[in-house]
């Protein structure tokens, strides 16, 4: 389970700002090994503590914030990014340049909430959906998903060397099917998080 965050972890502007170059060169290195390319214009970035405090950091940094309040409220808005315990959490980006083709897309993809699933050896486990959208003829571009372990899963995690482990993204839906095994690295990251 990741630990919360809370104000004493987001590092004031100002220090922010001196080793910014760094901390972003080193980030975007650590999600490289997180984010699945699913599609030419899906990928799922894997969440945790490090990345989710990232992103507070960039929104503090991009808005100039010192007020608590408002960094507060950002700590509150991403929180629930944070992977429970034996869960992995997920944020699933549908992205094309062109805006007509994304929102054909976007419309192609309809019930995609109920299409996603990881497959952990030959466990399926299907993603939860912060949100649904149901009540539209389309699905939003940016989701925030979770997928619970079950106990059996887990441990095929734990234990099963990340070099011979069957670890898939599988996306089931009427439009679209697609299978896309975890590299290595990926489920290297993955192990850490549920360790």
């Amino acid at each position: 389970m990741a630990a919360s965050i809370s104000m004493k972890d987001v590092v004031s502007l100002h220090t922010y700002k001196l080793g910014r170059d760094e901390y972003v060169r080193k980030m975007i290195e650590y999600k490289r090994r997180r984010r699945v390319k699913v599609s030419e214009y899906m990928s799922l970035l894997f969440e945790n503590r490090k990345t989710v405090l990232f992103q507070i950091q960039e929104l503090v940094n991009a808005e100039d914030l010192e007020d608590a309040d408002e960094i507060k409220e950002y700590i509150d808005i991403y929180s629930p990014m944070l992977p429970g315990e034996d869960e992995w959490s997920a944020t699933l980006f549908i992205e094309m340049d062109d805006l007509t083709q994304l929102e054909d897309k976007l419309r192609q993809l309809k019930g995609i909430e109920h299409a996603l699933f990881i497959e952990v050896g030959t466990e399926v486990i299907p993603a939860i959906f912060e949100e649904e959208h149901t009540e539209r003829e389309f699905t939003t571009s940016v989701h925030y998903v979770k997928f619970p372990l079950t106990p059996t899963a887990k441990q095929y995690v734990l234990h099963e060397p990340a070099s011979s482990s069957h670890i898939s993204i599988v996306l089931d839906h009427a439009n679209v099917h697609l299978e896309i095994a975890l590299t290595e690295d990926t489920i290297g990251s993955l192990q850490e998080d549920i360790r």
